[in-house]
């Protein structure tokens, strides 16, 4: 039992040795000849009344031995390798970003704490297509404004079609964000995502395992989402995500994509704070939501704090992120919140926002 309640652990210890700014679909800038791996994903949603607040923090895994001995100093700094390009398909157009303290992380991870159900003798041992697509357009590329945020550069993108998925693709191969597989375009083409192009760039090397600020990226769904199938083939990875939302979660239909709470890994496991109140999240928690109107019915009480794993994806004995017939996403036990009343859309050509100074 305590070995499977160390699994938590685990994804938050994995995750903590090997983020960088990454999601999805890793590239090395050009002339960087090492493979790239997608390494342990950190998420956090906040979701309610057609708003979703998504932070992420992922991994990646460089293969340093086919690198030149020279090319990576003792403690590990990898030379020359100071940005990335990746990946990141949602279903509509983000309208707010920002770079976060990967403090929160830490602080969840303290908040949602798995514990077993029976203290041990040693006690020191969120067929509905996503809303806010724009109005009928012809086939081919949009790109809508790019957008500065700390150390991120982000184009979003929107492609439509054979054509715009051509362009697309050659665009991507052209700007150093690597050739995208033709089953998982065609997937989010047919979705009608829209393709978050993000570069992070650094001021100097840095190591084959680094960490850098999480991205938060804000816009309107009628569900929770999260890219889980862009993953495919970018090796085996594990994943870390916590939903808070004043919804149930219907964790059965949940698990079909691969992650499980706590009690479904173990049923003599539990979670800290499953349910608690909004006032109660840490506060490194509470400062993405306490902004954002769209959220305030949920600032105001009970809220679902949610933390789901999923070991060993894309891994040759784990789950294979590519049969998926949908990207990840959370369906509800019962209407506790109520539907927003109008269609949830983005509103269009609005420039996305980004923190002050």
């Amino acid at each position: 039992m305590k070995a499977l309640a160390y699994i938590f652990a685990a994804a938050a210890i994995t995750a903590a040795a090997a983020l960088v700014p990454a999601g999805a679909c890793i590239h090395p800038p050009k002339g960087f000849l090492a493979p790239i791996d997608s390494g342990a994903q950190r998420g956090l949603i906040f979701w309610d009344n057609g708003r979703q607040e998504l932070v992420i923090q992922a991994g990646y895994r460089v293969n340093i031995h086919k690198l030149e001995r020279a090319e990576v100093t003792n403690d590990g700094i990898v030379k020359g390798l100071r940005s990335f390009a990746w990946l990141v398909p949602l279903p509509a157009l983000p309208d707010r970003y920002a770079e976060l303290e990967p403090a929160l992380f830490e602080d969840l991870h303290k908040f949602t704490a798995i514990e077993p159900r029976v203290p041990a003798e040693d006690e020191n041992e969120g067929d509905e297509r996503a809303l806010g697509i724009q109005e009928e357009s012809a086939d081919g590329v949009e790109f809508h404004e790019a957008v500065k945020v700390g150390a991120y550069t982000i184009q979003p993108i929107k492609a439509k079609g054979e054509l715009g998925g051509k362009e697309l693709a050659a665009w991507l191969k052209d700007n150093d964000f690597g050739e995208v597989d033709d089953r998982i375009l065609r997937f989010y083409l047919q979705h009608e995502y829209y393709w978050l192009a993000i570069k992070w760039a650094g001021e100097a090397d840095l190591p084959a395992d680094a960490s850098a600020k999480p991205l938060q990226i804000s816009f309107k769904t009628p569900r929770p989402v999260y890219p889980l199938k862009i993953n495919d083939k970018r090796g085996e990875f594990d994943l870390e995500l916590w939903l808070i939302t004043r919804e149930a979660v219907d964790i059965t239909k949940s698990s079909r994509f691969g992650i499980k709470v706590a009690e479904q890994i173990d049923e003599t496991l539990y979670q800290k704070n499953r349910q608690t109140s909004y006032v109660k999240l840490p506060e490194s928690v509470r400062k993405l939501a306490d902004p954002v109107e769209e959220l305030k019915e949920l600032r105001k009480g009970a809220v679902f704090c949610y933390r789901f794993v999923g070991k060993d994806l894309e891994a040759d004995e784990g789950f294979d992120v590519g049969l998926l017939q949908e990207d990840l996403h959370f369906e509800f036990e019962k209407e506790v919140a109520p539907k927003p009343k109008d269609p949830v859309k983005p509103e269009e050509d609005k420039p996305a926002e980004t923190p002050k100074d």
